[in-house]
Protein backbone atom coordinates (compact mmCIF):
# COMPACT_ATOMS: atom_id res chain seq x y z
CA UNK A 1 0.00 0.00 0.00
CA UNK A 2 2.96 2.51 1.15
CA UNK A 3 4.60 1.43 -2.42
CA UNK A 4 1.50 2.06 -4.24
CA UNK A 5 1.28 5.99 -2.74
CA UNK A 6 4.75 6.56 -3.38
CA UNK A 7 5.02 5.71 -6.69
CA UNK A 8 1.57 7.50 -7.61
CA UNK A 9 3.14 10.80 -5.99
CA UNK A 10 6.12 10.21 -8.42
CA UNK A 11 4.31 10.03 -10.98
CA UNK A 12 2.20 12.77 -10.24
CA UNK A 13 5.37 14.86 -9.07
CA UNK A 14 6.72 13.83 -12.85
CA UNK A 15 3.90 14.62 -14.93
CA UNK A 16 3.99 18.23 -13.56
CA UNK A 17 7.47 18.26 -14.56
CA UNK A 18 6.47 17.04 -17.52
CA UNK A 19 3.90 19.33 -18.20
CA UNK A 20 5.70 22.64 -16.73
CA UNK A 21 8.54 22.06 -18.94
CA UNK A 22 5.93 21.44 -21.88
CA UNK A 23 4.76 24.96 -21.62
CA UNK A 24 5.24 28.50 -22.00
CA UNK A 25 4.27 32.03 -21.65
CA UNK A 26 4.60 34.80 -23.84
CA UNK A 27 3.88 38.32 -23.00
CA UNK A 28 2.70 40.99 -24.90
CA UNK A 29 5.28 43.31 -24.91
CA UNK A 30 7.31 39.65 -26.40
CA UNK A 31 7.67 37.64 -29.31
CA UNK A 32 8.99 34.00 -29.10
CA UNK A 33 10.97 31.86 -31.37
CA UNK A 34 11.57 27.65 -30.75
CA UNK A 35 14.93 26.89 -30.63
CA UNK A 36 15.46 22.80 -31.00
CA UNK A 37 19.25 21.51 -30.78
CA UNK A 38 20.35 25.02 -31.53
CA UNK A 39 18.49 25.51 -35.00
CA UNK A 40 15.26 27.60 -35.19
CA UNK A 41 12.14 25.93 -35.75
CA UNK A 42 10.26 27.95 -38.22
CA UNK A 43 8.19 28.82 -35.52
CA UNK A 44 7.42 32.76 -34.35
CA UNK A 45 5.35 33.29 -31.40
CA UNK A 46 3.77 36.86 -31.36
CA UNK A 47 0.41 36.04 -29.78
CA UNK A 48 0.75 36.62 -25.92
CA UNK A 49 -1.05 33.80 -23.59
CA UNK A 50 0.37 29.97 -22.90
CA UNK A 51 1.92 27.85 -25.47
CA UNK A 52 3.40 24.67 -25.99
CA UNK A 53 6.59 23.26 -26.65
CA UNK A 54 8.47 19.80 -26.96
CA UNK A 55 9.84 19.75 -23.36
CA UNK A 56 13.47 19.22 -21.99
CA UNK A 57 14.20 18.98 -26.04
CA UNK A 58 13.13 22.80 -27.22
CA UNK A 59 14.51 26.07 -26.13
CA UNK A 60 12.27 29.54 -25.84
CA UNK A 61 13.82 32.82 -27.37
CA UNK A 62 12.23 35.40 -25.91
CA UNK A 63 12.47 39.03 -27.91
CA UNK A 64 11.10 42.61 -27.68
CA UNK A 65 8.49 43.91 -29.34
CA UNK A 66 8.68 47.13 -28.14
CA UNK A 67 11.06 50.28 -29.06
CA UNK A 68 14.56 50.24 -27.42
CA UNK A 69 16.89 53.07 -27.04
CA UNK A 70 20.56 52.62 -26.78
CA UNK A 71 23.42 55.03 -26.88
CA UNK A 72 26.50 55.67 -28.90
CA UNK A 73 29.84 56.70 -27.31
CA UNK A 74 30.83 60.02 -27.73
CA UNK A 75 32.56 60.21 -31.07
CA UNK A 76 34.97 62.96 -32.41
CA UNK A 77 34.22 64.42 -35.91
CA UNK A 78 35.88 66.23 -38.41
CA UNK A 79 33.85 69.13 -40.32
CA UNK A 80 33.89 70.64 -43.84
CA UNK A 81 35.30 73.55 -42.88
CA UNK A 82 38.82 71.54 -40.91
CA UNK A 83 36.70 71.83 -37.32
CA UNK A 84 36.08 69.02 -34.96
CA UNK A 85 33.34 68.50 -32.79
CA UNK A 86 32.44 65.45 -30.00
CA UNK A 87 28.95 64.35 -31.07
CA UNK A 88 26.75 62.06 -28.76
CA UNK A 89 23.93 60.19 -30.26
CA UNK A 90 20.99 57.64 -29.71
CA UNK A 91 19.44 55.21 -31.92
CA UNK A 92 16.08 54.02 -31.00
CA UNK A 93 15.01 50.61 -32.83
CA UNK A 94 11.95 48.00 -32.98
CA UNK A 95 12.43 43.94 -33.42
CA UNK A 96 10.23 43.58 -36.28
CA UNK A 97 11.76 40.17 -37.66
CA UNK A 98 12.08 38.00 -34.75
CA UNK A 99 13.21 35.09 -37.56
CA UNK A 100 16.27 37.08 -39.18
CA UNK A 101 16.82 39.10 -36.01
CA UNK A 102 17.74 36.09 -33.70
CA UNK A 103 19.43 34.34 -37.35
CA UNK A 104 21.47 37.03 -38.13
CA UNK A 105 22.04 39.09 -34.77
CA UNK A 106 20.77 36.26 -31.64
CA UNK A 107 21.19 38.90 -28.90
CA UNK A 108 20.18 42.51 -28.73
CA UNK A 109 23.82 43.44 -27.39
CA UNK A 110 25.11 41.97 -30.57
CA UNK A 111 22.79 43.85 -32.75
CA UNK A 112 23.16 47.16 -31.49
CA UNK A 113 27.44 46.60 -31.68
CA UNK A 114 26.80 46.23 -35.21
CA UNK A 115 24.40 49.36 -35.44
CA UNK A 116 27.13 50.80 -34.02
CA UNK A 117 29.75 50.15 -36.22
CA UNK A 118 27.98 51.53 -38.85
CA UNK A 119 26.39 54.24 -37.27
CA UNK A 120 29.93 55.44 -36.49
CA UNK A 121 30.98 54.74 -40.76
CA UNK A 122 27.49 57.02 -41.40
CA UNK A 123 28.27 59.54 -39.27
CA UNK A 124 31.96 60.15 -40.32
CA UNK A 125 31.10 60.47 -44.06
CA UNK A 126 28.14 62.50 -43.58
CA UNK A 127 29.67 65.42 -40.91
CA UNK A 128 32.29 65.36 -43.31
CA UNK A 129 30.37 66.76 -46.23
CA UNK A 130 29.17 69.74 -44.06
CA UNK A 131 30.39 73.22 -43.01
CA UNK A 132 30.32 73.37 -38.80
CA UNK A 133 27.42 76.02 -39.02
CA UNK A 134 25.11 73.72 -40.35
CA UNK A 135 25.06 71.01 -37.39
CA UNK A 136 24.31 74.34 -34.95
CA UNK A 137 21.62 75.47 -36.88
CA UNK A 138 18.04 74.40 -37.77
CA UNK A 139 19.72 72.38 -40.48
CA UNK A 140 21.05 69.81 -37.76
CA UNK A 141 17.48 67.71 -38.10
CA UNK A 142 18.32 67.26 -41.45
CA UNK A 143 21.12 65.83 -40.95
CA UNK A 144 19.69 63.28 -38.07
CA UNK A 145 16.72 62.80 -40.57
CA UNK A 146 19.87 61.87 -43.59
CA UNK A 147 21.60 59.77 -40.94
CA UNK A 148 18.70 58.02 -40.19
CA UNK A 149 17.73 56.55 -43.50
CA UNK A 150 21.35 55.73 -44.62
CA UNK A 151 21.58 53.30 -41.18
CA UNK A 152 17.83 52.04 -42.02
CA UNK A 153 19.39 48.99 -45.11
CA UNK A 154 21.38 47.63 -41.90
CA UNK A 155 18.64 47.51 -39.65
CA UNK A 156 16.52 45.46 -42.11
CA UNK A 157 19.59 43.35 -42.31
CA UNK A 158 18.76 42.21 -39.16
CA UNK A 159 15.12 42.00 -39.09
CA UNK A 160 14.49 45.69 -36.59
CA UNK A 161 13.16 48.95 -37.86
CA UNK A 162 15.04 52.04 -37.15
CA UNK A 163 12.63 54.12 -35.53
CA UNK A 164 14.36 57.35 -34.82
CA UNK A 165 18.24 58.56 -34.72
CA UNK A 166 18.74 61.68 -32.35
CA UNK A 167 21.96 63.68 -31.74
CA UNK A 168 22.10 64.26 -27.56
CA UNK A 169 24.68 66.61 -27.17
CA UNK A 170 27.38 68.56 -29.92
CA UNK A 171 30.21 70.17 -27.85
CA UNK A 172 33.83 71.09 -28.85
CA UNK A 173 37.21 68.76 -27.84
CA UNK A 174 38.37 70.06 -24.44
CA UNK A 175 41.14 72.25 -26.47
CA UNK A 176 39.02 73.85 -28.86
CA UNK A 177 36.84 74.56 -26.03
CA UNK A 178 39.26 76.19 -24.05
CA UNK A 179 40.68 78.67 -26.93
CA UNK A 180 37.17 79.67 -27.83
CA UNK A 181 36.07 80.22 -24.32
CA UNK A 182 39.78 82.30 -24.07
CA UNK A 183 38.20 84.19 -27.09
CA UNK A 184 35.17 84.64 -26.03
CA UNK A 185 37.16 86.31 -22.77
CA UNK A 186 39.09 88.78 -24.64
CA UNK A 187 35.80 89.57 -26.97
CA UNK A 188 33.94 90.42 -23.93
CA UNK A 189 36.79 91.88 -21.74
CA UNK A 190 37.11 94.27 -25.24
CA UNK A 191 33.21 95.18 -25.34
CA UNK A 192 33.51 95.87 -21.55
CA UNK A 193 36.57 97.99 -22.29
CA UNK A 194 34.77 100.14 -25.05
CA UNK A 195 32.10 100.65 -22.51
CA UNK A 196 33.65 102.13 -20.02
CA UNK A 197 35.59 104.21 -22.64
CA UNK A 198 32.20 105.07 -24.08
CA UNK A 199 31.30 106.09 -20.64
CA UNK A 200 34.08 108.01 -19.49
CA UNK A 201 33.63 110.30 -22.40
CA UNK A 202 29.89 111.02 -22.21
CA UNK A 203 30.24 111.52 -18.19
CA UNK A 204 33.34 114.01 -19.74
CA UNK A 205 30.67 115.62 -22.15
CA UNK A 206 28.14 115.91 -19.63
CA UNK A 207 30.45 117.08 -16.71
CA UNK A 208 31.20 119.85 -19.18
CA UNK A 209 28.33 120.82 -19.88
CA UNK A 210 27.22 120.98 -16.42
CA UNK A 211 30.59 122.86 -15.48
CA UNK A 212 29.39 125.51 -18.34
CA UNK A 213 25.66 125.37 -17.23
CA UNK A 214 27.24 126.87 -13.99
CA UNK A 215 29.30 129.47 -15.21
CA UNK A 216 26.45 130.59 -17.25
CA UNK A 217 24.00 130.49 -14.10
CA UNK A 218 26.74 132.38 -11.82
CA UNK A 219 27.50 134.79 -14.62
CA UNK A 220 23.87 135.55 -15.17
CA UNK A 221 23.37 135.36 -11.35
CA UNK A 222 26.43 138.30 -10.74
CA UNK A 223 24.96 140.33 -13.74
CA UNK A 224 21.61 140.52 -11.72
CA UNK A 225 23.07 140.79 -8.50
CA UNK A 226 25.52 143.49 -9.63
CA UNK A 227 22.14 145.50 -11.33
CA UNK A 228 20.41 145.15 -8.46
CA UNK A 229 23.23 146.33 -6.22
CA UNK A 230 23.76 149.24 -8.65
CA UNK A 231 20.17 150.24 -8.48
CA UNK A 232 20.33 149.77 -4.63
CA UNK A 233 23.11 152.36 -4.61
CA UNK A 234 21.42 154.50 -7.14
CA UNK A 235 18.22 154.44 -4.77
CA UNK A 236 20.52 155.36 -1.48
CA UNK A 237 21.99 157.91 -3.26
CA UNK A 238 19.16 159.65 -4.08
CA UNK A 239 18.14 159.53 -0.52
CA UNK A 240 21.36 160.61 0.20
CA UNK A 241 21.20 163.78 -1.74
CA UNK A 242 17.77 164.45 -1.24
CA UNK A 243 18.91 164.32 2.53
CA UNK A 244 21.44 166.72 2.28
CA UNK A 245 19.69 168.93 -0.15
CA UNK A 246 17.50 169.56 3.01
CA UNK A 247 20.17 169.93 5.74
CA UNK A 248 24.00 169.98 4.81
CA UNK A 249 25.26 170.79 8.21
CA UNK A 250 22.76 168.09 9.99
CA UNK A 251 23.52 165.51 7.31
CA UNK A 252 27.46 166.73 7.81
CA UNK A 253 26.95 165.97 11.88
CA UNK A 254 25.23 162.37 11.26
CA UNK A 255 28.04 160.91 8.44
CA UNK A 256 30.41 161.86 11.92
CA UNK A 257 28.51 160.39 14.16
CA UNK A 258 28.52 156.88 11.87
CA UNK A 259 32.17 157.42 11.46
CA UNK A 260 33.03 157.86 15.24
CA UNK A 261 30.55 154.39 15.60
CA UNK A 262 32.73 152.43 12.81
CA UNK A 263 36.08 153.68 13.77
CA UNK A 264 35.83 153.55 17.44
CA UNK A 265 33.36 150.59 17.53
CA UNK A 266 33.78 147.64 20.51
CA UNK A 267 33.82 147.44 24.64
CA UNK A 268 37.70 147.69 24.13
CA UNK A 269 38.39 150.36 21.68
CA UNK A 270 40.73 153.31 23.35
CA UNK A 271 41.79 156.76 22.12
CA UNK A 272 44.75 158.68 23.33
CA UNK A 273 44.99 162.01 22.14
CA UNK A 274 43.30 165.26 22.19
CA UNK A 275 39.88 165.20 20.43
CA UNK A 276 41.19 167.26 17.68
CA UNK A 277 41.21 167.14 13.97
CA UNK A 278 38.25 167.33 11.61
CA UNK A 279 37.21 163.92 12.76
CA UNK A 280 36.48 165.55 15.88
CA UNK A 281 35.45 169.20 14.91
CA UNK A 282 32.02 169.08 16.38
CA UNK A 283 34.00 168.15 19.93
CA UNK A 284 35.52 171.76 19.67
CA UNK A 285 32.03 173.46 19.51
CA UNK A 286 30.19 174.92 22.48
CA UNK A 287 27.05 173.77 23.93
CA UNK A 288 24.55 174.50 21.87
CA UNK A 289 25.78 174.47 18.60
CA UNK A 290 25.74 171.03 17.40
CA UNK A 291 23.04 170.98 13.94
CA UNK A 292 19.79 170.90 14.58
CA UNK A 293 17.73 167.96 13.18
CA UNK A 294 15.62 169.10 10.08
CA UNK A 295 12.44 169.54 11.20
CA UNK A 296 9.38 167.00 10.32
CA UNK A 297 7.60 167.77 6.69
Amino acid sequence: MNRSIVAGAVVAIAILIVGYASTFFVHQSQNAVVVRFGRLIDTVINEPGLHWRVPFIDQVIFIDRRVINFSADSIELPTLDQKRIVLSAYVRYRITDPQVFYTVARTEQRAESLILQVLSEVLRDRFGSVPMQDILTEKRAALMTDVKSRLEPTGNTYGIQIVDVRFKRVDLPAANSEAVYNRMRTQRAQEAAGIRASGTREAREKRAEADKQRVVVLAEARKKSEIERGLGDAEATKIYNEAFGRDPEFFDFYRSLQAMRTGLGGDSTTFVGQPKGDFFRFFERGEGSLPSAPAAQ
